[in-house]
């Protein structure tokens, strides 16, 4: 056989170290036993000169280094390049020697608690099964380009140096939990390869300890188990498949982890994972980019600094559920064909998902996004996004968003949503108009554009404005605050940043200052948090009127109390007409709407003093005909007119005048003596007329009053 040679002289207690060089058929016509052949390649490993351990080719039995201390006296390694053999096992052994099993063909390797304290190669070799249980090496292992046809177990060993199984291929399961590969003394970032590696049976790294660790191009052809892992260096997955079920529970990663262009084939699992990421400024210490799951993405409570899943394709559903990204987090240009659930997640950073594309509904409830010490960018970003069924933004707190050339194809919710600082909205629909749901949402500021096609309908319903501008294409003369809903909404919350109704003065004047209007969204009924009777209403434009006094808006502020004292009289109205109502209330309610009437038409509800002043000075010439043309009931000192004709002679005239001298001597109360009331009717309408001046003169210091209120 190649490399053999004639036997040696003893080496020592009288073994002969040929018989490692015999083959099966001479060994067993001499009698030499496996234990024969055990104790020869101990007796070399501990004293054979580099020419006896130079074993290359040879073929060998089980053999049995258990429980023994190999210290040879030089560095020469076991050479066992090309060997074939049944079994070798070093159980709770001590061997200080390097190992080479290239182009080997072993049964079966074993080295449970044993120690090895120099290299073990076995490139291109064969290996049945490997057991490694509890093992300490502290020398490098590398096995690439190598078949293991069997179980590997390596559970609780320490690989103290470097550990390199590229291009291997894993034929039975492999076993590593509570692993530890050191590799310390690399600073290279190699410590620890599975490149390009094949495993078809399943893998199990439970809580074991990496350095830096690469399985690219690996393909995990089974469940693949990293549950607990911690990995100290990088950990490096990009181009690899697994093609079932891949476990990355709770693992602890301290430096940069990659899963670029990873295919997940199966349901992937990262729940409770923490990446730190290093010291390096490139923000890409966790890195999804161009990666595909077919099934279950779960990154639950995943806790990340910058993380990137630009181009992510999720075929399945995607689960964000308690995820805290302290850095920014990137999600442009994915893909979410599945359910998409961000509840509860944590964005200290910005969370950019700009031109993604989300096909089933998504949740964002309770979602945060931060934004941190950036102030040039929105830390909510869903420019272009495209969602193409029900969106829920419900309850997300952001510092700034930017809703920019958003697509949207169904009803979209940001009930209780928070903006605390800037916000912009420009979206436009899917095939349908829009429905965005603002109850009790927060905006402090921002910009809300209405596309130039289809509208966008947004309920605002108990929710509270700052400054906040809503435009539309000016091309477009439809009404546009009649797709906001305004109801009982807060204006003035805010200080320094009111909505400014000076800036939608053209719109108030197209809508004749009518806020309270909402054009309902087509084949949509929702169902608002408070519904638009009159109560309601008034309470909204005492909102706006109080937000446009405070702006100084003379103008906007009067509108709107108009607008409020009219519902108001609705209000009393309903209550006069309920017979469920006591009478008595009914009653004074009825006296409200005459009221009520009545400053509207004599003063405007006192916003409007001019025309109190007209009517002030204009009451006294209603009565001029009746005591003019009246008959003797209404005979005064001036005299009457028989008819209009005698208008046209000067003592017509004259009696005319006199007559007009009278009404407004009798209603300015003057009461010179030479003119009275004769008649029994206008001795009434004489006090009348009294007791009018009375009122309209109040009414007119009422009306001055409120003015000066605005």
């Amino acid at each position: 056989m190649p490399g053999q040679s004639e036997p040696s002289a003893p080496t020592t207690d009288g073994v002969d170290p040929s018989v490692l060089r015999l083959s099966p058929a001479e060994r067993e016509e001499r009698g030499i036993t496996p234990a024969d052949v055990s104790a020869a390649l101990l007796a070399v490993a501990r004293e054979g000169s580099g020419e006896q351990k130079d074993l290359q080719g040879v073929t060998l039995p089980a053999v049995s280094l258990d429980r023994v201390t190999v210290e040879p006296a030089d560095r020469h390694p076991l050479d066992l390049r090309g060997a074939e053999i049944e079994a070798l096992s070093a159980e709770e052994a001590v061997v200080d020697l390097p190992i080479r099993l290239d182009d080997a063909d072993v049964g079966r390797l074993t080295l449970d608690e044993a120690r090895i304290g120099d290299d073990i190669h076995g490139h291109d070799a064969t290996v049945g099964e490997l057991s490694a249980v509890d093992a300490v090496i502290d020398g490098q292992v590398e096995f690439e380009r190598t078949a293991f046809e069997g179980p590997v177990d390596v559970d609780g060993a320490e690989f103290a140096h470097d550990v390199s199984f590229d291009e291997s291929r894993f034929e039975g399961s492999v076993s590593g939990r509570g692993t530890t590969f050191r590799g310390d003394s690399n600073l290279l970032d190699d410590n620890t390869s599975f490149t390009d590696t094949v495993f078809t049976e399943p893998v199990t790294f439970r809580q074991a300890q990496f350095g830096a660790v690469h399985f690219e191009h690996s393909t995990f052809e089974a469940d693949a188990q990293f549950e607990s892992a911690t990995f100290d260096g990088d950990a490096t997955f990009d181009d690899a498949r697994f093609a079932d079920r891949a476990d990355f529970d709770e693992i602890r990663a301290r430096e940069d982890a990659g899963f670029e262009r990873v295919v997940f084939d199966g349901e992937a699992h990262f729940r409770g994972a923490v990446v730190a990421g290093g010291q390096r400024t490139l923000e890409d210490d966790l890195s999804f980019v161009d990666a595909h799951f077919d099934a279950l993405a779960d990154f639950e409570a995943v806790a990340f600094r910058f993380a990137r899943f630009d181009r992510v394709q999720f075929a399945g559903r995607a689960r964000f559920t308690e995820a805290e990204f302290d850095g920014d987090a990137r999600f442009c240009e994915a893909r979410f064909e599945g359910e998409a659930v961000f509840e509860e997640a944590r964005f200290r950073e910005d969370g950019n998902f700009t031109d993604a594309a989300f096909a089933a509904e998504c949740d964002f409830v309770g979602a945060a996004f931060e934004g941190g010490a950036n102030q040039t960018e929105e830390d909510a970003r869903f420019h272009g996004v495209r969602f193409e069924t029900d969106a829920t933004f419900r309850g997300i707190h952001a510092r700034s968003g930017n809703f920019r050339e958003t697509a949207f194809g169904g009803v979209v919710d940001f009930t209780e949503a928070s903006f605390t600082d800037h916000v912009e909205f420009a979206p436009r629909g899917i095939d349908t108009d829009v429905y965005v749901d603002f109850t009790r949402a927060t905006i402090v500021s921002g910009h809300v554009e209405q596309p130039s096609e289809e509208w966008v309908r947004y309920d605002l319903t108990l929710a509270s404005l700052g400054d906040v501008r809503l435009v539309a294409d000016e091309t477009d003369r439809r009404e546009l605050l009649d797709y906001f809903r305004f109801c009982r909404t807060e204006f003035t919350e805010f200080d320094g940043h009111e909505f400014d109704f000076g800036e939608h003065r053209a719109y108030l004047d197209r809508n004749d200052w009518v806020i309270h209007t909402f054009d309902e969204p087509p084949d949509l009924s929702p169902e608002y948090a408070a519904e638009m009777t009159p109560d309601a209403a008034s309470t909204t434009y005492l909102k706006a009127k109080q937000a446009a006094s405070n702006d100084g808006d003379m103008e906007a502020a009067g509108s709107f109390r108009v607008r409020r004292q009219q519902f108001i009289r609705q209000q009393n109205a309903e209550v006069a007409r309920d017979g469920d109502v006591d009478l008595w209330p009914r009653l004074t309610n009825v006296g409200r709407v005459v009221e009520n009437r009545l400053l509207e038409l004599t003063c405007g509800y006192g916003v409007r003093p001019f025309r109190i002043g007209v009517a002030f000075l204009g009451a006294p010439l209603l009565f001029v005909p009746l005591y003019a043309f009246g008959g003797q009931p209404f005979l005064t000192g001036a005299g009457q007119l028989s008819s209009l004709g005698e208008l046209s002679t000067a003592a017509g005239r004259a009696t005319f005048f006199e007559v007009i001298h009278f009404s407004y001597v009798s209603y300015t109360t003057i009461g010179y003596g030479n003119i009275g009331p004769q008649g029994a009717v206008a001795r009434l309408l004489a006090a009348g007329e009294a007791y009018l001046s009375v009122v309209l003169s109040a009414l007119f210091v009422y009306a001055l009053v409120k003015r000066s209120e605005l």
